[in-house]
């Protein structure tokens, strides 16, 4: 039996339905099975999996998942029918703890990329010249030096750790590796050991940035995914904010005790998660795929407001991964792979995930965060105020996404993509222009203006639905290899873009580097119009129906519709 014919057979909650969009398959699912044939599913899950105790919950869940309007029968309690409505209404509100604490905790572990990425910036200035690092590329690579490491080692190990250990494990290793990586670099006594940490240190960003996504993706409810996986970008940012902050009350200490006190307090965030990560269940998907289908009912029955919502998003899982959990088990990891590109449902996937993290990286942002010391100090701007006014990036990041975590479900990824993609550009172009103004307090306010506006724009676009797209557009069979290859895309481009910088501030200077990046944010804008589709309120399995027609087809449709023709 063919996957799409098994999406066709999938009972969906009509909630998840009528949310859907006109330009999207809201027609496919219209169908509802015969309880009959409910009945019989049920009683085949209970007899294989020894669920007899639940058999009573399960029926009922599956009966609600096949036809919605079940809810106002009989045999459903008043106080059922309420969480449900709260579900719906109040989609944050009524999150549970458990899924609560699986949300903060791994969203914490990105407080470690964040204050890395701002602390650098700050004690850049310092190392090299404790340890007489002239050269630009020498400069420019040991800034970029995790990215490298997390692109080459971290992401593509996540495969194979994932599928045997679990999102988990994964997650914590990262964090130890991480905590190391901190520790040495603030120890470093000179070059080599400064490359070798940032180098090591990579290596568990590149575990942790392909798992923590996707593994909160598959605790999360459809109708409240974008909001959680919005954490994860909150945390960055709180993690710039806070580097920046601690470098702003090191950087007056004497000698080199100010720039290890700023590198080495990133080693608090990674220790903090480790001890967190096992207080909340494993992913449901990887326990079902994984043979461990008494484990996914419970850990659903944890995530879930309700018992009555585990038993319905349990059914619709387990009909939807049935197969596809025997396809898993089939493909190599190398098959993995390649059907990322043989396969048109995977490569439309693929594509839009890229352009996300094409304009993540090229957008400029990491320029703000990893040289806004520098940029400014070569402004005219003293080192210590320059500083203080990289406290803001982080700050503005991490309030934008508040914002963008109440649009991100109601007005969907698409539209926050083409809304703020043009204005980060503009963004760019003024802070290239207004560095050139020769008073130094003008310059001052309108560059840092500048800065602000594009980190709240940023932040409530491109910034959090990068990664959202990276984590639910896979299908379940590629998922890890969907995201080892993206968070491998990711960090290339982020270790290309900060190797690089140095030496195009040096020759293009320092507004021309602004004004190619402001310029990238408009080809973004572009591709994000013709290939990304929406996905607000699928859950990750519908999503295999938005994919299934490839890039072609949504290509050609938006190209028709540009030019009025339908």
């Amino acid at each position: 039996m063919s996957t799409d014919k098994i999406l066709d057979d999938k009972a969906i909650a009509i909630d998840e339905v009528s949310s859907i969009s006109s330009e999207s398959v809201q027609n496919v699912f219209e169908t509802h099975k015969p309880d009959e044939y409910v009945l019989e599913e049920v009683q085949k899950i209970v007899e294989k999996h020894n669920l007899a105790e639940y058999e009573e919950l399960l029926v009922r869940g599956a009966l609600f998942a096949n036809r919605p309007e079940i809810i106002e029968s009989e045999k459903y309690t008043a106080e059922e029918r309420q969480l449900i409505v709260r579900e719906r209404t109040h989609p944050i509100l009524s999150l549970s703890r458990s899924m609560i604490m699986a949300a903060i905790c791994t969203s914490c572990a990105a407080i470690n990329f964040g204050m890395d990425e701002s602390a650098i910036g700050g004690a850049q200035l310092q190392y090299q010249k404790q340890f007489n690092i002239t050269n630009v590329n020498i400069q420019g690579l040991t800034v970029a030096a995790p990215y490298l490491a997390a692109a080459v080692f971290g992401a593509p190990l996540t495969v194979f750790l994932s599928n045997h250990l679990g999102r988990r494990w994964v997650v914590f290793i990262s964090c130890l590796v991480a905590f190391s990586g901190s520790l040495i670099q603030a120890f470093a006594n000179g070059l080599p050991a400064m490359l070798f940490a940032r180098l090591f240190m990579g290596i568990g960003m590149g575990l942790n940035s392909s798992t923590v996504p996707i593994y909160t993706a598959e605790c999360s409810p459809a109708v409240s995914r974008g909001a959680i996986l919005m954490l994860w970008q909150t945390f960055i940012a709180l993690g710039v904010a806070l580097g920046s902050i601690f470098n702003r009350a090191f950087v007056n200490i004497e000698g080199s005790l100010s720039w290890r006190l700023m590198i080495g307090s990133s080693a608090v965030p990674p220790i903090i998660t480790a001890l967190l990560i096992f207080f909340p269940p494993e992913s449901p998907r990887w326990l079902i795929v994984n043979g461990r289908t008494n484990e996914s009912f419970e850990s659903l029955m944890k995530l879930r407001s309700c018992p009555l919502s585990g038993a319905k998003d349990f059914f619709i899982l387990y009909e939807s991964l049935k197969f596809e959990s025997e396809l898993e088990t089939k493909l190599t990891k190398w098959q993995q792979f390649t059907s990322l590109f043989t396969v048109p449902r995977n490569r439309f996937a693929l594509i839009v995930s890229s352009i996300g993290i094409l304009g993540q990286q090229y957008g400029g942002v990491n320029i703000l965060v990893s040289y806004t010391t520098t940029i400014l100090t070569n402004a005219g701007i003293d080192p210590v105020t320059a500083i203080g006014g990289s406290i803001g990036i982080g700050g503005g990041c991490f309030l934008a996404t508040f914002v963008s975590s109440q649009l991100i479900d109601r007005f969907g990824r698409r539209k926050m993509l083409l809304f703020t993609l043009p204005v980060e550009g503009i963004c760019l172009f003024w802070l290239g222009g207004v560095i050139n103004i020769t008073k130094d307090q003008l310059r001052l306010g309108l560059g840092l203006t500048s800065m602000y506006v594009y980190v709240l724009f940023y932040g409530t676009g491109i910034g959090p639905v990068s990664f959202t797209l990276v984590a639910e557009t896979p299908s379940i069979s590629v998922r890890m290899a969907h995201s080892a290859f993206c968070m491998s895309l990711n960090w290339i481009l982020d270790f290309c873009l900060s190797m690089t910088w140095p030496k195009m501030n040096d020759t293009m200077t320092t507004s021309g580097g602004l004004y190619f990046y402001g310029a990238f944010n408009f080809v973004v804008w572009a591709l994000s119009y013709f290939c990304i589709p929406e996905t607000k309120r699928y859950t990750l399995e519908q999503l295999d129906e938005v994919f299934k027609g490839g890039v072609s087809h949504f290509f050609k449709k938006k190209l028709r519709r540009l030019f009025g023709k339908h």
